[in-house]
């Protein structure tokens, strides 16, 4: 099993006027280049129609994984044919006829309790499954990232494309066909015109273990699509407060309540402030009033700067929310330029800002950008609260299906890579109603520092079902995405460790008098020594679910340092005081150091045999609580 790019038979089609493009397409080799290492683009050409394909491909060299996209452009003098089911990855992986292949994949964010959980299905002879996410959203019920096991190794596949993909693999008698592609797309080209396709990263691995090949997505995305400081290092995903929860639960927010907050964060040692939802129009419901991008001078009589400024003084990043692409009707961006907006029939609640228009592109650039320069914005906070698919759909000229979702996804990049043009070092955090548009795209470009809305305001009401759905986040997206974050509602170690992941959002109110300062520094310290694990390898050491009597138990490994952390969680209703597991990634023949820990203190160091770690059996006395171990060779 091992994969070839080779430009005569590439692995991607589209039909032109009904006709699979390899029957019309001619590959031009005096243009192109050996796709084994460069980036110098692979071009194809229909001489009849002027249609030109234009390949972006890169090899990796430290690992064994590929990635491409396509633009097609009608350099022709008329309309190009009409092009349709464009599937950017379109190749069937050979496997044994008794081989049984199996898709591991994962719910997407849904605002459940199972958000992100693993789920497979076996591809058994004739067996199909279609992926595809919820009205335009790239993560909206399902993640656009898959890993294929056959006998001797698979394939994992990421997807870069921030709205309606789609994604079918099949058994055949030949093996695997696996297709990925815009799901809705029938379209000409005019004159001059350029649309792309989904981005593709294929990386084939070799083994029984379908977390070799996860892993080797988890590190390709931190060495290759992960956001960089100006000096190259990583950005990771900061501690921080929000004073939302306080807005939601009180109706109350001001500039003085922001300040003092700022002095207790900075107690704490927390490493961002964040300014949400809240900030701008003058009706009490924020989502009464996006589009209305004016600060509400009677929260705020001096702006936000103030507030910048001194998050700034403590040693804090500044974390500011928009949401651009959801405007409500009779807010100033609505009356000023309804040129900009595009609307659904069967909605009169939400208008969406057409990211594809490059004048109501540029104005919204413009206007986040000279707020992020005049305030000192260091993480620009974007969130997306509806499905755009049918204003898409709806706004399509006739035999142009499609174009306006390519034109506005396009759009989108083309803002961001902007943004943090004009300002160097910007972070960005990428919400979508909590975790929705999470892909190849999104995350060589951001990170969401809210990977689900479960754990919102509405987990007040789920009592410790709350700590189960932080558990399914963290141990189920981790599989895929190293760098995300969630809210802690309870600032106890069964709760922390529950939710922790390279940052963590403090939620409930950090001011309120009996705000448990102590343990939220014991919490920040613990978390310290576990965040440069949480970078490695990941292992689900038990299958994951989301029921409330069982037991959930994660590892991460750094092979670098020989050294790692699990976590096992007894969760509330879980009838059973002990879990037997294996750590993995453990020499049997090795000694190794390990503490333990249910509270925040860990036990003393001791000497344990890798064989005991390999055959473990953890005892948790009373539920819910977690235990901790870590661990590292000696």
């Amino acid at each position: 099993m091992s994969f070839q790019w080779d430009p005569k038979e590439p692995p991607f089609s589209f039909n032109m006027d009904g006709r699979p493009c390899r029957d019309v397409m001619q590959f031009d080799p005096s243009e192109s280049t050996d796709p084994q290492g460069t980036h110098k683009p692979i071009l194809y050409h229909d001489p009849a129609s002027g249609l030109t394909v234009c390949v972006r491909l890169r090899r990796f060299d430290a690992i064994p994984a590929w990635e491409w996209v396509l633009e097609l452009t009608n350099d022709g003098e008329q309309d190009s044919p009409a092009i349709s089911n464009l599937l950017a990855l379109d190749v069937t992986i050979p496997t044994e006829e008794a081989d049984e292949p199996i898709l591991h994949h994962a719910k997407g964010s849904s605002c459940e309790i199972d958000d992100f959980v693993p789920r497979f299905d076996k591809l058994r002879s004739g067996g199909e499954v279609d992926l595809r996410p919820v009205g335009g959203r790239s993560s909206n019920g399902v993640l656009p990232f898959m890993n294929l096991q056959t006998s001797t190794g698979g394939y994992v596949i990421g997807i870069g494309w921030s709205g309606q993909w789609a994604a079918q693999f099949r058994r055949t008698d030949d093996g695997v066909s696996m297709s990925v592609g815009i799901q809705h797309l029938d379209t000409y080209l005019r004159p001059g015109e350029t649309i792309r396709s989904p981005r593709i990263l294929l990386i084939e691995w070799v083994g029984e273990d379908a977390d070799t090949g996860t892993n080797l997505l988890r590190q390709t995305l931190l060495a290759h699509y992960s956001q960089r400081n100006p000096d190259r290092s990583l950005v990771i995903p900061p501690t921080a407060h929000p004073r939302q929860l306080v807005y939601y639960f009180t109706g109350h927010v001001s500039e003085q309540d922001h300040l003092a907050a700022i002095d207790r964060a900075s107690e704490i040692g927390l490493e961002a402030f964040w300014v949400d939802a809240l900030w701008y129009g003058e009706k009490e419901q924020w989502w009464e009033e996006v589009g209305n991008w004016t600060i509400n001078r009677k929260r705020f009589p001096r702006g936000l700067k103030p507030i910048a400024d001194k998050a700034h003084a403590h040693g804090m990043k500044f974390i500011l929310w928009f949401e651009p692409e959801r405007v409500r009707p009779q807010t100033p961006l609505a009356v000023e330029h309804p040129e900009f907006l595009l609307e659904h029939p069967g909605s009169d609640d939400n208008l969406l800002l057409d990211l594809g228009n490059p004048a109501a592109r540029q104005w919204m650039t413009d206007k986040i950008s000279a707020m992020i320069a005049e305030v000192g914005v260091d993480i620009y906070r974007q969130d997306f609260n509806f499905e755009p698919i049918e204003y898409w759909l709806a706004a399509d000229e006739p035999g142009r299906k499609g174009m306006t979702e390519i034109r506005h996804i396009q759009g989108l990049y083309t803002m961001w890579d902007e943004l943090r043009a004009r300002h160097p070092g910007l972070v960005i955090d990428n919400c979508a109603s909590g975790g929705r548009r999470i892909d190849l795209e999104t995350t060589s470009r951001s990170f969401p520092l809210w990977r689900s809305d479960y754990t919102d305001a509405g987990a007040a009401k789920e009592g410790y079902r709350c700590e189960v759905g932080s558990q399914c986040q963290t141990a189920g997206l981790s599989r895929w995405i190293p760098l995300h974050t969630a809210s802690v509602w309870r600032i106890e170690p069964y709760s922390v460790r529950s939710a922790v992941s390279t940052g963590l959002v403090f939620y409930p109110d950090i001011r309120a008098e009996d705000y448990p300062i102590q343990d939220a520094h014991l919490a920040l310290s613990e978390m310290a020594r576990l965040r440069p694990f949480i970078l490695g390898d990941h292992h689900l050491l038990v299958p994951l679910t989301s029921a409330e009597h069982d037991w959930c138990a994660y590892q991460f490994h750094r092979a670098d340092l020989d050294a790692g952390i699990a976590l096992f969680f007894r969760r509330h209703n879980s009838p059973f005081p002990c879990l037997e597991c294996g750590l993995r990634q453990i020499d049997p023949n090795a000694q190794y150091e390990v503490t333990l820990a249910t509270q925040w203190e860990p036990s003393s160091p001791r000497r344990t045999a890798g064989a005991e770690l390999v055959n473990l059996a953890v005892t948790i006395q009373q539920p819910p609580s977690s235990q901790l171990l870590e661990y590292r060779r000696v």
